[in-house]
């Protein structure tokens, strides 16, 4: 497989810094994504040897047959997921054969979505044979089950014969939250059947009951109105780079839970949130750190050599400086989001005061720090254009006093707790 090499321009780059790139940047991280993973997809196969070739012919010839619904299925959020943890696996020679037979699920799907047919063996991870994207088969205590393409189709050979998937048994779909509002439109998949969406920092959740779904596609409907609405570009960005929410256990019903794994772009774990204006807030959020993680592919923006800790104002643990990074550019997202909802939700021009301290604060030690290469120079300009923006909008003098005594408290818990 052939890969192009990607490199973001100056201008795509100071847009993204800025906070928000637009649709077509992320269009172009979306493209950079799927050569780390074609490069990363290629890795696997070599490990696999002659077990892997029935994929590999699948991939070639589905790629050749059709570029984009190639790419489609191979650019795929859990994909990067996948070839993460697997590819760690397999540098320390603990890779399954199950992590490194996964390919074959992709490339059935891949072949199906282009018209190519074949046949492979896709592994049972925990019951189920998963087709990315699609659903999972319900397939007990085998290793494997064989699936086929054939005319855009998929089968399944079970021990009662072939069957057609979707089936009306044995079948767990895949999910989907959709909303349209505004003129925007956003079609989500609700994973919780992917053997490879863990890596956040509480576990992902099992298949939710159906009354549970009705709930999150409640409040993310009420939810993309808001943004679609109150803030169309950040909608345009989702819109056309967020693929996958992956639901996570609730362990404290007092605090919903997100967090991005940096080598899957396009999807992030969350709790549901308890309000659409949370849940817009969550998805402008997390994507701040989806992209900024696809950037971190591609341009290096700190000095690896420092590493020393750094106050993030929005915790009391030290925090090194790339980590500093990533927390200031998301909440450019979050100060953004609240301050475009501060006429529809009561609570926003208090949240819009705070992170926006909250950015410039961090945003200080990033430029003081000394340890910015060129180009995260560059960027962190462009995002001071931003933090000053919103520096410069007026809040009542009270609210700003609240924010601001806010802030001191979090520094003295941190220093307190740092021996600062």
């Amino acid at each position: 497989m052939t890969t192009a090499v990607h490199r973001l321009s100056g201008a795509v780059l100071g847009r993204l810094a800025a906070g928000l790139g637009g649709a077509e940047a992320i269009r172009e991280l979306r493209r950079s994504q799927l050569s780390k993973h074609l490069l990363l997809i290629r890795f696997l196969l070599e490990r696999q040897g002659a077990a892997g070739e029935q994929a590999r012919d699948l991939l070639e010839r589905a790629r050749s047959a059709d570029p984009d619904g190639f790419a489609a299925v191979a650019g795929a959020p859990m994909v990067g997921g996948w070839t993460a943890i697997a590819g760690r696996a397999a540098m320390r020679g603990e890779a399954t054969a199950a992590d490194l037979g996964h390919i074959s699920a992709i490339a059935i799907v891949a072949a199906a979505r282009t018209g190519v047919d074949g046949s492979v063996a896709v592994p049972v991870h925990h019951g189920l044979a998963m087709l990315p994207g699609l659903g999972a088969i319900e397939a007990g205590d085998a290793a494997s089950v064989r699936v086929s393409a054939a005319g855009g189709r998929l089968f399944v050979l079970t021990a009662g014969g072939v069957v057609e998937v979707p089936a009306e048994r044995g079948w767990l779909p895949v999910r989907r939250l959709t909303a349209d509002a505004a003129g925007q439109a956003i079609d989500l998949a609700l994973d919780d059947l992917h053997p490879y969406r863990h890596g956040h920092h509480v576990p992902p959740a099992n298949r939710l009951p159906d009354e549970e779904v009705d709930r999150w596609r409640a409040v993310f409907a009420e939810a993309w109105v808001l943004l679609a609405t109150r803030s169309p570009e950040r909608a345009g960005e989702l819109g056309a780079g967020l693929q996958s929410l992956v639901p996570l256990v609730q362990t404290d019903p007092r605090s919903a839970r997100s967090a991005t794994i940096r080598h899957a772009f396009g999807v992030f774990g969350l709790t549901r949130p308890p309000t659409a204006a949370d849940f817009a807030v969550t998805l402008v959020h997390e994507f701040q750190h989806s992209k900024l993680s696809a950037v971190l592919h591609l341009a290096r923006l700190t000095d690896p050599a420092d590493e020393r800790r750094y106050f993030a104002p929005w915790r009391t643990d030290p925090r090194p400086l790339p980590g500093l990074l990533q927390g200031v550019y998301a909440f450019a997202g979050v100060a953004d989001t609240w301050l475009a909802l501060r006429d529809a939700e009561a609570i926003a021009t208090r949240r819009f005061a705070e992170t926006r301290l909250q950015v410039d604060r961090g945003l200080t030690s990033i430029e003081e720090s000394g340890s910015l290469t060129p180009a995260g120079e560059e960027f962190v300009a462009a995002l001071r254009i931003t933090a000053d923006r919103l520096l410069a909008e007026p809040v009542p003098a009270d609210v700003d006093r609240d924010a601001l005594a806010a802030l001191a408290r979090t520094h003295a818990a941190w220093a307190d707790r740092n021996g600062r």
